[in-house]
């Protein structure tokens, strides 16, 4: 009597067995998946309700517990923004936001990443020199446009703030050339004529005010222009013109303790010429 060594079974029957075998695995599969979309709407409900410390404890035992999943690009991002709007912790922001541009380099949450990394190292922790460095990621490495002379904007700004006004001025100069266009324009002519005042530039500086006062006689700087040309009159020693300004926009100019200050130091300089 032949005894067989293997058994073999019906086409059919074989597919049932293994997809049987398999039903648990997929089950598990099926279910985590559910448990992390619970997890996940948890965490958005509790912060829809303004419970940021809840919503932040399920993000991440959310990011624990399912590294993988394909919703930890948003968990990240989310948690960071929780850190950096609702509860001040910069630093775990940075980090949440760098770990995900680690992640996904190209991923939907990227640039704004990016973004909230630049806005936290230069308006909260006061580190103009690597926020730069992001501003010039956010307007290389990114096929959008449309915020870039914002970008190019803060460049400009961070250099000023760290006293390199030599910089600071070709930023600026940057953003008229490249951006025509852009609605920061006015403010970047004036902080042109604002930097060559500071250096002492003073010639250019006059040029520089005369040419924002004609550019943008509608401005919500020309007060501030006017001023600032009169303080550059004053500094050459161009008293009367400078005389001649500061008492056109007193009515207008809100700080009149400052103006008074100038157009008693100008009429005492003016008498003492005189003598």
């Amino acid at each position: 009597m032949n005894i067989p060594t293997q058994i073999h079974f019906p086409k059919t029957i074989s597919a049932v067995l293994v997809t049987f075998l398999a039903l648990p695995l997929l089950v598990s599969s099926c279910s985590d998946e559910h448990k992390a979309q619970a997890l996940y709407n948890q965490a958005m409900v509790a912060l829809d309700q303004g419970l940021d410390g809840a919503a932040v404890e399920y993000l991440t035992q959310y990011i624990v517990r399912y590294p993988e999943n394909p919703r930890i690009e948003e968990a990240l991002f989310q948690r960071g923004t929780i850190y950096h709007l609702y509860q001040s912790r910069y630093l775990d922001a940075v980090n949440d936001f760098r770990e995900l541009l680690q992640r996904f380099p190209q991923g939907n949450r990227a640039m704004e990443a990016r973004l909230g990394i630049a806005e936290i190292l230069e308006k909260k922790l006061g580190d103009c020199r690597l926020a730069i460095v992001q501003y010039q990621h956010l307007i290389s490495d990114y096929d959008t446009v449309t915020d870039n002379d914002l970008y190019q904007y803060r460049i400009s700004h961070c250099y000023y703030n760290l006293l390199n006004f030599e910089q600071s001025m070709l930023e600026y100069k940057f953003l008229v050339a490249n951006y025509p266009t852009s609605s920061l324009l006015d403010d970047a002519y004036f902080q042109i004529a604002t930097i060559l005042q500071t250096v002492g530039d003073l010639k250019e500086a006059e040029k520089a005010w005369r040419k924002y006062i004609v550019r943008y006689p509608d401005g919500e700087q020309l007060l501030d222009a006017k001023f600032g040309l009169a303080a550059t009159l004053e500094e050459m020693e161009e008293l009367k013109k400078a005389l001649a300004i500061y008492q056109k926009i007193f009515d207008d100019y809100d700080n009149k303790e400052a103006l008074v200050w100038r157009i008693e130091k100008v009429r005492e300089r003016l008498k003492i010429r005189r003598r």
